[in-house]
């Protein structure tokens, strides 16, 4: 079912299965709209289909409880292929969906798209897509067809409310919105040493009420904050990698993080640790450590650790921090350490390095290595015991 140049149009209670042939374009729809406007899709289905509906060039058009399966045999229900569609809505269906992604002939761009209440086995909007909403959207891996459950989002306005995913990647291929980048109320379980905020996100990104689950050996990237506020990450087991940060900035507060820790990587500038309001550390990790620096951080490139009323219980063998070389600014203002080690090797702190560890509560803590007192650290009123 074809239109072309059409305004104000319905379809409804349509259904299509088993077509002859999905193989090229235009064949095996049960709707294409090209040049379409004010439209609305509803109670529809399509079963082994090459699409249920494909939106080009169109814009202000609704699709709305409509359910397309089969993603193996034909391909996936509900798509536009890039041509500048905006102002769309989908409501309530299910089917494998891609937004503007049909190569570079065809624009890869489109922008406010709104989709809520949707399930599907994959979804992949992460071209030039501005200002994308997603409201209550799940993505179940299936081994037919995407074992890793992929969310895949353009970090251009994108605004993600309680979405469920296994994989989720976070990319940036346009900067035209306004709108910030937020995810919030959001459950994700990613693969191990799986990006999930790619180097290409230059925009700062927030995640609030969000819990990754399953972690070990991710990385956050980009070149801008990334801020998560009560927010839970856990680690696989005790064993998990911990997280790799190769952001300039990372800000977590009220947050929770179990059998993970955070590796500062940046392979140049100045990197940033916020750690504040309650955010808790605890269980293990593969390097027995929760705050550090990785390999590829440059000796003479600053890092600044800022801990606020954060509590950090470590068993005897692991961490709360380790800093061995480099140039660091560290300040511990009531942060509460139980158990663990802490080792700030006076190495650390060469040149213009500061430290101010104040009001501090540390309770059986191993004190492996820290700096002398002197006119830029400052150990003051802190409770050891």
């Amino acid at each position: 079912m074809r239109r072309r140049w059409n305004t104000r149009f319905t379809t409804a209670r349509c259904s299509l299965k088993n077509p002859p042939t999905v193989e090229y374009g235009g064949a095996g729809y049960l709707t294409q709209q090209i040049y379409c406007l004010d439209g609305r899709v509803s109670d529809c289905a399509s079963s082994n289909v090459r699409h249920l509906s494909d939106l080009t060039a169109s814009a202000h058009c609704q699709v709305v409880n409509c359910h397309g399966d089969g993603d193996d045999s034909g391909g996936n229900p509900f798509t536009t292929h890039g041509q500048y569609e905006h102002d769309l809505l989908y409501q309530g269906n299910s089917g494998l969906m891609d937004i503007a992604n049909s190569g570079a002939p065809w624009g890869t761009s489109a922008k406010r798209i709104t989709v809520r209440d949707h399930v599907c086995s994959w979804f992949v909007a992460d071209t030039k897509i501005t200002d994308l909403t997603l409201d209550n959207v799940t993505v179940l891996a299936r081994p037919t067809f995407d074992r890793a459950g992929t969310l895949s989002v353009n970090a251009d306005g994108a605004q993600l409310r309680g979405c469920t995913a296994v994989t989720f990647s976070l990319t940036r291929r346009s900067s035209r919105s306004a709108r910030p980048t937020t995810l919030t109320d959001c459950h994700f379980a990613p693969p191990a040493k799986s990006v999930l905020v790619h180097s290409a996100v230059d925009t700062p990104v927030h995640f609030t009420h969000c819990v990754l689950d399953g972690l070990d050996g991710n990385t956050f990237a980009g070149t801008s904050t990334v801020t998560l506020t009560a927010c839970t990450l856990r680690g696989s087991g005790p064993e998990a990698a911990p997280l790799t940060v190769t952001c300039p900035e990372l800000r977590l507060t009220d947050s929770v993080l179990h059998d993970t820790g955070l590796v500062l990587d940046a392979p140049a500038g100045t990197q940033r640790l916020g750690l504040d309001g309650s955010t808790r550390l605890d269980g293990d990790n593969a390097g027995h450590t929760f705050l550090t620096t990785g390999p590829h951080r440059p000796a003479d490139a600053a890092t600044h650790w800022h801990l606020g009323a954060l509590r950090s219980t470590a068993p005897a063998t692991t961490a709360h921090a380790v800093l061995t070389t480099g140039i660091h600014h560290w300040r511990a203002l009531g942060a509460k350490l139980k158990g663990g080690r802490l080792r700030l090797e006076p190495a650390a702190f060469r040149g213009d390095s500061t430290l101010v560890h104040a009001h501090c509560t540390e309770d059986g803590v191993t004190r492996e290595a820290v700096p002398e007192e002197g006119p830029r650290v400052r150990w003051t009123a802190n409770l050891l015991l």
